[in-house]
């Protein structure tokens, strides 16, 4: 049982987009799969959770976007549980290659009571789990400003693309739901390709705020700003017009 724990990820061919990067949804797998070799390891994975009548949600992901995704042969990711704060339990991440470190990201997750699907408190045992780890020196979190979506102005975000999008049985995970990579790769459909090849990504955010199914049809929205610099992205299901995701990301 450690603190810390990485894997090593090479980037395969059939990983890579039509213009050769990694494409976000990619690298947001990579964290989860990580994350989950380590919950494993710490005996609070998925499975685990599950004998005791539990299980985790994901709230929300904050990944810088290393430079010359495309030279990238491997990844390796490194992760560590961080702060709980109220209901909200945090694993921050390190991307590095070649042994030097290019990226960071965050991640929000919550338990939920598997039969309810209700958020309740991390659990005593979890208590436990964390003095065993840090002592009374838990790490920090990663500070990050997450988005307000209610603080942002739809007139500086004048244009925008859109995607119809079937979830699939392949999108979901062990929960039942649509899993957070999925939401990625369905907002990533929305951009336009011709925006990869003259822009680069920096920075991506996602907010899961509703589960969504197999078979649900929902709308992929991308609203991009004046500058070009910045996208806001949006999942909706269709049959009941709910939001089930924001996004936000940077370029340059």
């Amino acid at each position: 049982m450690t603190p810390r724990y990485e894997n090593r990820f090479d980037v395969r061919f059939t990983e890579k987009s039509p213009i050769g990067t990694i494409p976000v949804a990619t690298l947001c797998r990579y964290l989860l799969e990580v994350a989950d070799d380590h919950a494993y390891q710490l005996g609070v994975d998925f499975e685990s959770m599950f004998r005791r009548g539990m299980t985790w949600a994901l709230l929300r992901v904050w990944m810088e976007i290393p430079e010359n995704l495309s030279s990238f042969s491997e990844i390796v990711v490194s992760t560590w549980s961080t702060a709980r704060e109220g209901l909200y339990v945090y694993r921050d991440y390190a991307l590095s290659s070649h042994g030097e470190t290019v990226a960071r990201a965050t991640s929000q997750w919550v338990v939920l009571d598997k039969t309810t699907r209700k958020p309740i408190r991390p659990p005593e045992f979890m208590n436990t789990l964390y003095e065993k780890l840090y002592g009374d020196t838990p790490p920090e979190r990663l500070k990050v400003a997450f988005t307000r979506w209610n603080q942002i102005d739809p007139a500086c975000y004048p244009h925008r693309s859109q995607r119809d999008i079937l979830v699939r049985r392949s999108d979901t995970d062990l929960n039942g739901h649509t899993n957070t990579a999925a939401y990625i790769e369905f907002m990533e459909e929305a951009i336009p390709l011709e925006w990869y090849q003259r822009r680069h990504i920096r920075y991506f955010e996602l907010h899961c705020l509703a589960e969504s199914f197999e078979g649900d049809e929902l709308l992929s929205l991308v609203e991009i700003s004046s500058d070009e610099r910045e996208m806001i992205h949006t999942l909706v299901r269709k049959k009941d017009n709910t939001t089930i995701a924001k996004g936000k990301s940077l370029w340059q």
